[in-house]
């Protein structure tokens, strides 16, 4: 009888699979705007290379397979990845807050992420300084060797020596802003607007922000080589004289910075602040776009089971973006 009741009661069913996890059809969605964001940071690139460009041959300085197009796979993953991978790892959406500024200073100061933002700045910095004194002329005497007669011996150009000090400084500069403005955090816009119409919001103001900085750059950076000068000028021609038959005399020459150096830094450095404004307006303008698919739908309705897909992206502590996507996903569901 208790083997006929056994047989009787229905067997319990069984346990209900968990959810897909909202990180599971988010990530390739950002994955998307991020690629995105890369090709303007491209373009950009491309744009800037061919402006550095000698243009003796217009239709070489447009061709993507000339040099024009070399520099601009440089500069695009060496200058701008770089800041772009910077974004990705400083990631947050909330605003920081420290009791005072002494916490906060010593916070920035034992922080990893303060000195990989600092090296990575400068060292993008040099790179397009670099492809900017390579792309010039003899007539702009910024190579690291100037010519004498031919009685003479080539004499050091200290001129090439501030440039690279300026791309430098011009990086240091751009990326201690970067920490006070705290460029990481993704500010998320009251009204959503399409890319198109984001970009060209944000577009205007990238003309007079990146000439702003360009002038702190320009003005402060003579004052500040002038400690630096006497050691740069040193150790970079006790080197120099390894490879390159130089004047003996180690004698500082005249300071390299005159009105026709003050007007070429102004421009490098406003040519590296356009090209950071832009790929950063791009990574802010895809990566704050309603949380939808590519059909039009929202990320959870692509989940067999839609509610508890949104709820797991609710409960993601370590991943506030996810966490700001999935409410914004139930936002758009209750709407």
């Amino acid at each position: 009888m208790v083997s006929s009741i056994s047989r009787s009661i229905p067997s319990s069913a069984p346990p209900r699979p968990p959810p897909p996890h909202y990180q599971t059809f988010l990530t390739p969605i950002l994955h998307r705007r991020f690629a995105r964001a890369c090709l303007v940071g491209f373009a950009t690139c491309y744009a800037e290379s061919f402006v550095i460009s000698n243009k003796s041959s217009l239709f070489w300085a447009i061709f993507p397979l000339g040099w024009t197009g070399f520099k601009a796979i440089i500069l695009f993953f060496l200058s701008v990845f770089p800041i772009l991978i910077l974004r990705i790892s400083q990631l947050h959406v909330g605003a920081r807050s420290y009791a005072t500024v002494f916490h906060a200073m010593k916070t920035y100061m034992g922080s990893f992420s303060t000195y990989s933002t600092l090296l990575t700045y400068s060292f993008a910095s040099l790179v397009f300084a670099f492809l900017y004194l390579w792309s010039g002329s003899k007539d702009d005497r910024l190579g690291l060797i100037i010519e004498g007669k031919s009685y003479e011996r080539p004499r050091l150009n200290e001129r090439f020596l501030y440039m690279i000090f300026f791309a430098y400084y011009t990086g240091f500069v751009q990326a201690v802003l970067h920490l006070y403005e705290d460029r990481g955090r993704l500010q998320l816009p009251h009204l959503y607007l399409s890319p198109k119409a984001a970009f060209k919001k944000k577009l205007v103001e990238v003309p007079s922000g990146a000439l702003h900085m360009a002038l702190i750059s320009a003005c402060t950076a003579p004052f500040a080589y002038m400690p630096f000068r006497g050691v740069i000028w040193h150790y970079t021609l006790v080197t120099a004289k390894a490879f390159y038959w130089l004047n003996r005399s180690s004698t500082l020459p005249s300071f390299p910075v005159g009105a026709g150096m003050f007007i070429r830094s102004l421009w490098l450095s406003f040519l590296i602040g356009v090209m950071w404004q832009i790929s950063n307006i791009a990574f802010d303008v895809y990566f704050t776009q309603k949380p939808l698919s590519a059909d039009g739908k929202t990320i959870s309705e692509k989940s067999p089971d839609p509610n508890g897909t949104l709820v797991t992206g609710l409960k993601a502590s370590q991943a506030p973006l996810t966490q700001v996507c999935s409410c914004a996903t139930g936002l758009v569901n209750a709407c």
